[in-house]
């Protein structure tokens, strides 16, 4: 599970945004970003058959990673499954992202429902930042995480600085709306 990239980068931040709906489908956004500074991946995007090699690479360490969680939605367990991976080159600088889509899902209901993953304990290699964005209306009842978090009605946001413990156990119980969003323009 070793590309010759990892020894030429270091990764320096990362950061997910998940997005649930109301049928239970949750769809995740996953960038990490590293310093490139001798060019490595650079060099994959301007040549296709590497970029190829490394695309897969990439995505079947990020698959065997999302193997070893265990994730379930109102106590099912549920499989995390990498949808489309890419490296992009971050400007006029040395810093390049690689950013996973990832798809999960499970059964939500009306009323409550929780969402819980175990995940290894560690400490924070780099800051990060998390956004769970919720159907608009949903009330968040419940986060138990080892990550410092704020709730913004149906958004939680939660984060680590470098250093800090996280992984374990997680959890986030939260009620959906009775109605969808509807933003039509009425007589427009």
């Amino acid at each position: 599970m070793h590309t010759e990239g990892n020894d030429l980068v270091e990764p320096i931040h990362a950061e997910s945004f998940f997005s649930v709906s109301s049928t239970g489908e949750i769809h995740e956004k996953l960038s990490f970003e590293y310093l490139d500074p001798e060019g490595y991946y650079r060099e994959v995007v301007s040549n296709e058959d590497l970029l190829s090699k490394e695309i897969h690479t990439l995505s079947a360490n990020m698959q065997f990673f999302l193997d070893q969680e265990r994730v379930e939605i109102n106590s099912e367990q549920v499989k995390s499954i990498v949808r489309y991976t890419d490296i992009f080159p971050k400007g006029a600088s040395d810093v390049v992202a690689i950013v996973y889509l990832i798809d999960f899902g499970g059964r939500l209901q009306i009323g409550g429902n929780k969402i819980q993953t175990w995940l290894e304990e560690e400490l924070a290699p780099y800051d990060f930042e998390i956004i769970w964005r919720f159907p608009v209306g949903t009330h968040i009842s419940e986060i138990d995480s080892k990550l410092d978090y704020e709730i913004y009605r149906d958004l939680v946001v939660l984060w680590a600085e470098e250093g800090k413990e996280v992984g374990g156990y997680e959890l986030m119980e939260f009620i959906l709306p009775t109605t969808a969003l509807d933003t039509r323009i009425q007589g427009g």
